[in-house]
């Protein structure tokens, strides 16, 4: 792969690590693009690959993170190993893990329908200090009346992101599966919200539609993004079909070595025993 096209955030780490890396690819004959590239290289935390993922997503060619953020549950090689870039741009010695994007489309009541993508995450939640009262519909059935603050739906790299921390379920990276996170449910002697996080088939069908939606406003935000600013009263949310988001990883990677580094042990050291 010759023809690579750089994203990074402007923190001073990454803009070293951005004037080192041009440097080492140019010596090897690398064209640096802004358009039509071979593979995407982002430098950051999982907030810029994010960022990444949204602007760039519609090029269907493979991301590879080099990590001078906190987390880094997305990137794959560290700042101090740079010619590894080279594993994935000549030798190959790497492996791609395709991940789904979920899907959603929200109609307001004045008739306007908005789709966008989530890699992570789509929150669903109230604005105003009210109870967001929804009808949940799974495969196009009826299955809850939600009350409560609100739902986060996330995919299996999403678990370990906002879902996780509202008491989601841990979910391996391979799983065809998403997740329907609870947040704060009213559940009392009139209310019988869905209290549990929920893991779902790929293929599910989910479909929300708030109740009294003129006057109990609700947010949609896919990855952290707020879609508008208007009232929305029906929100449909798929897995996409068309699209999904190729991560390059080395050949060491290993799911549950990275969830127990970056998760459990947040990289503190500790001997287990």
């Amino acid at each position: 792969m010759n023809r690579v096209l750089i994203h990074h955030n402007i923190k001073s780490d990454s803009m070293q690590v951005k004037k080192q890396l041009t440097e080492i690819l140019e010596a090897r004959g690398k064209l640096l693009v802004s358009e039509d590239p071979q593979v995407i290289i982002v430098i950051g935390g999982d907030g810029t690959m994010l960022s990444a993922i949204r602007k760039y997503k519609h090029l269907r060619k493979p991301f590879v993170g080099i990590d001078t953020g906190t987390l880094g549950f997305l990137t794959t090689i560290m700042p101090d190993k740079l010619e590894k870039i080279f594993d994935v741009l000549d030798t190959k010695s790497y492996r791609v893990n395709a991940y789904p994007l979920l899907m959603v489309s929200t109609k307001t009541l004045s008739g306007d329908v908005y789709t966008e993508y989530a890699f992570n995450e789509i929150l669903i939640k109230h604005v105003e200090p009210k109870l967001m009262e929804a009808k949940v519909y799974l495969n196009n059935k009826p299955f809850n009346y939600f009350t409560g603050d609100g739902l986060i739906i996330s995919t299996p790299m999403g678990a370990t992101g906002y879902a996780i921390w509202a008491g989601g379920a841990v979910v391996h990276s391979d799983l065809p599966v998403y997740q329907i996170t609870p947040l704060t449910p009213n559940d009392n002697s009139v209310n019988r919200p869905m209290s549990s996080t929920m893991i779902v088939p790929q293929d599910t069908l989910l479909d929300i539609t708030i109740v009294k939606a003129h006057k109990r406003k609700v947010i949609v935000a896919c990855d952290g993004i707020k879609l508008g600013n208007e009232f929305i009263e029906d929100i449909h949310v798929r897995i996409a079909q068309d699209i999904h988001i190729d991560v390059i990883r080395s050949d060491e990677f290993d799911y549950f070595d990275l969830f127990k580094r970056k998760i459990i042990d947040k990289n503190i050291r500790r001997v287990l025993e």
